[in-house]
């Protein structure tokens, strides 16, 4: 019996607006897609008809950048983001976890910008409630950790101890370790042990993921690497079994020889378990300082910050991996870091002529203006998260203390990517913002912060449609994967992933951020149904 689905409001990802029909599935692919009304699915012995009324139907949501691990371990562990204080977000912790035995405590994404004063957390708060357990949590940016005391002892981190090259260690005035410890080099020093977990633990808080992916309409991720933990062998594993069930596209560390890279690309290459290229971090972010940035830091005369990666080493392997077919994804947030990406992709293409390689720039939060067009120049994807614009309220968002006014009107940069010629695919960066696709095309389409200000939105020239922010959550990120061919619009002959909404999300702009989910197909399986 084929599945159909029914509604007044299909959006296909091709066409410019939604249209009422039906979309049938047979086996794991879209069999039709039927404009208007028909009497074709009358016969209910061979049709199992879902009328979704004036729900809106879409392909498969398809988040472009996540972290598939730490996002596992984010839904299973304890949210931070609404704490207050520094204190609030400890006993947050200790309320978790006291009746638990786990051998490591983890939380994420706080962020000190909204408590008092905006003053980094020390160990002092957490060995208060945490004397002899050891603590991890995550700030909201993937790129600071916050440890007591037993952390630092069991890692073998004291006074002694040097910052590592491209980190930094927090140190009071007695040069005593005080428990922050910012950007991947220094957080891999007291997070390697917590994160080393069995293959059981993995594969349960992978599936942990993939329910909560299937309750937002995600049917596909781009899984990038974050302190060089991938775990796609847990993913085959799954997969192996059948319960991989959710499209994961992955790409493991920038550092990796090429020729690993290349053995990944022959072994890892199915509809649900796919190598995509390597991931390298290009700088840090503008609002810890760590941005690489084409002039200085307003506020730090003289100041540009400093790019993680050497310009001549990523040049060269840019060109190597492009040589052997294989796409790089620069995490590149300052517009020093930006140009630095461009640079060395638009070396490679001089050197061995177009190919279709998917180089990707990730985040993009400051832009120069001279770059603007090098995306389309370089055939680069811009790969954006517009959650990450977010802060309490505009005149609360640290960026104008660090930028000039001529920077900020490129800072986040949306629609000016895509005038300008820009494949763009959008994502959340999970677990740094929450799984939430929705609050992604709300930010795209509105650009408010969590005040729901300003009214017209920041920079509102660089706002989306809602259909084409629905296209850049499904056919933008499927070209990102090479799956363009198979997934990401609503076509027959394509894998059939689809979304259903709990209500029509053109009818109001306003009402976006009460959308959910109800209905989920991944690969013609029905896997959620909450209608």
């Amino acid at each position: 019996m084929n599945l159909v689905l029914k509604s007044t409001c299909i959006y296909d990802s091709v066409t410019d607006k939604p249209f009422a029909g039906y979309i049938e599935v047979e086996n794991e692919k879209i069999k039709a897609v039927v404009k208007g009304d028909t009497d074709k699915y009358s016969d209910t012995a061979k049709y199992n008809v879902i009328d979704c009324g004036d729900r809106t139907v879409t392909a498969g949501l398809c988040d472009g950048h996540i972290h598939l691990f730490l996002g596992s371990l984010h839904t299973a562990t304890v949210d931070l983001y609404d704490s207050t204080t520094e204190d609030e977000a400890a006993k947050w912790m200790y309320d978790f976890y006291k009746d638990r035995d786990d051998e490591w405590l983890l939380g994420f994404r706080w962020s000190h910008y909204r408590w008092p004063n905006e003053k980094l957390p020390t160990k002092t708060s957490l060995d208060k409630y945490f004397p002899d357990r050891p603590v991890i949590a995550f700030n909201d940016e993937l790129h600071a950790v916050w440890v007591n005391s037993k952390t630092m002892e069991l890692c073998g981190i004291t006074k002694d101890t040097p910052d590592p090259a491209g980190g930094t260690m927090e140190r009071d005035a007695n040069g005593e370790p005080t428990g922050f410890f910012l950007e991947q080099p220094a957080m891999a020093m007291v997070t390697e042990k917590a994160l080393d977990v069995s293959p059981e633990k993995e594969e349960e808080l992978i599936k942990g993921f993939i329910k909560k992916a299937q309750s937002k309409g995600v049917t596909s991720v781009g899984a990038v690497q974050v302190l060089k933990i991938m775990k796609n062998e847990a993913c085959r594993r799954l997969e192996e079994k059948g319960e991989l069930k959710v499209r994961v596209f992955f790409a493991p560390h920038i550092e990796m020889d090429t020729q690993d890279a290349i053995k990944l690309k022959e072994e890892y290459h199915s509809d649900k378990l796919k190598f995509i290229g390597l991931k390298g971090f290009a700088d840090g972010t503008p609002l810890g300082y760590t941005g690489y940035m084409v002039e200085p830091y307003i506020d730090r005369p003289g100041f540009r910050s400093e790019p993680l990666l050497d310009p001549e080493w990523l040049r060269e392997k840019s060109m190597e991996c492009y040589k052997n077919d294989i796409g790089l994804r620069i995490h590149a947030c300052g517009d020093g870091a930006v140009r630095l990406a461009l640079d060395a992709y638009e070396a490679a293409r001089k050197e061995y002529g177009d190919k279709d390689v998917r180089n990707t720039i990730e985040h993009i939060e400051v832009l120069h203006k001279d770059d603007v067009k090098r995306f389309a120049q370089t055939h680069t994807i811009a790969s954006i998260q517009p959650t990450h614009i977010l802060m309490e309220s505009l005149e609360k968002h640290p960026v104008f203390e660090m930028l000039d006014a001529e920077r900020i009107k490129l800072a986040w940069p949306g629609k000016t990517l895509v005038k300008n010629g820009a494949p763009v695919a959008f994502g959340t960066d999970y677990p740094i913002v929450d799984l939430d696709p929705v609050d992604t095309l709300y930010r795209a389409v509105k650009r408010r912060m969590e005040d729901d200000r300003p009214e017209d939105g920041w920079n509102p020239q660089e706002k989306f449609t809602l259909a084409e922010a629905i296209t850049h959550s499904t056919l933008g990120p499927a070209y990102m994967f090479g799956m363009e061919d198979k997934i990401g619009s609503l076509e027959a002959g394509k894998l059939a992933d689809i979304n259903v909404f709990n209500k029509n999300v053109f009818e109001s702009e306003d009402d976006i951020p009460s959308v959910k989910t109800e209905l989920t197909v991944f690969n013609g399986e029905i896997v959620y149904n909450e209608m």
